[in-house]
């Protein structure tokens, strides 16, 4: 449908068209010879021809000020989905070798497939060592995640020598705590122990749950691990990770704990998760618009240089 930004400017025009075409008392040509008038009969009107070129430019320009745009309506989107905020550990335990070619790797591949498998939801990356921050916020992009995703080592955080779990927890509920979707979850994913942040986990989970937003923690490394000896390499259990925190965050939270031993638990968890009821969020309206602004502007120009050249240099004026 057609509509005009600006449609005031449109009164202009009848005030154009009267100051045109109203009659006025003229004097007498005054011509040395009328040679060059007798062409011009009472039935002839090139003489109006620069006049009418004129006009029409001034019309133009009158209404391409109003911004005149066609615009088509887009049907309302809905999306079909949730908000995930999936907070990840970078700390440099994330480089054992347990997974090929180490944990964050793996991480990283499972979380692009798991990403691809989410096309309505709104998704964020937060990262966390012994601190945490937001890497992107909620969004549909889903290419700018992976992109992100795709370039994380564990020098995006600086205090990598740490784990802050209570951190990456409260990051990623600051990141849902306005979110107006109905299923809200955080997917934390960690390989160690609480030992760094201001942040109690515990009490984290516990704000989690009063917020409506589900938890579902992710235990990763191999229940044994080699570690060099005096006969080679000998497997021994990993104590390293504290599974009870994580099953406790989750429990508060009306979430799952997920142990992630080896490569096919890992793929299998993603799974499961993809398995997340899902609410509907209503998008909004959208309209692609054509607007005529420019191209009216341009004629009307052209109009003009012609109606300029039709009364000053091709015909003579007959007042």
């Amino acid at each position: 449908m057609f509509k005009f930004e600006n449609p005031y400017f449109l009164l202009l025009i009848p005030v154009l068209l009267y100051i045109f075409f109203r009659k006025k008392n003229r004097g007498s040509i005054k011509v040395p010879s009328i040679e060059a008038v007798k062409k011009y009969n009472k039935k002839s009107y090139k003489h109006l021809f620069g006049k009418f070129f004129i006009l029409s430019s001034l019309i133009l320009m009158i209404i391409a000020l109003s911004r005149p745009i066609y615009q088509t309506k887009d049907n309302r989107i809905k999306k079909d989905g949730i908000d995930i905020v999936i907070s990840l550990d970078l700390s440099q335990s994330m480089l054992q070798q347990d997974f090929k070619p180490n944990r964050l790797e793996k991480a990283k591949s499972l979380l692009n497939d798991f990403i691809n498998k989410r096309n309505n939801d709104r998704i964020s990356l937060v990262v966390f060592g012994g601190d945490a921050y937001t890497k992107v916020p909620l969004t549909f992009d889903h290419s700018v995640v992976k992109n992100i995703v795709s370039k994380l080592t564990v020098n995006d955080i600086t205090s990598n020598n740490r784990t802050a779990i209570g951190m990456g927890l409260g990051v990623a509920l600051n990141r849902l705590k306005t979110s107006k979707a109905k299923s809200k979850v955080i997917i934390l994913m960690t390989d160690g122990e609480n030992n760094s942040g201001e942040m109690n986990p515990i009490e984290a989970s516990k704000l989690a749950k009063e917020l409506g937003i589900k938890v579902y923690t992710i235990g990763i490394g191999a229940r044994e691990i080699e570690v060099p000896g005096f006969f080679g390499a000998e497997k021994i259990k990993n104590t390293e990770l504290d599974e009870n925190l994580l099953k406790e965050i989750s429990q508060i939270s009306n979430g799952n704990y997920f142990r992630a031993g080896d490569s096919k638990e890992f793929s299998n968890i993603f799974n499961q998760i993809n398995q997340l009821e899902k609410t509907q969020i209503d998008g909004r309206d959208f309209y692609n618009s054509q607007d005529y602004f420019q191209i009216l502007i341009k004629i009307s120009l052209l109009l003009l240089v012609i109606g300029i050249l039709f009364e000053f240099l091709l015909f003579i004026r007959i007042p």
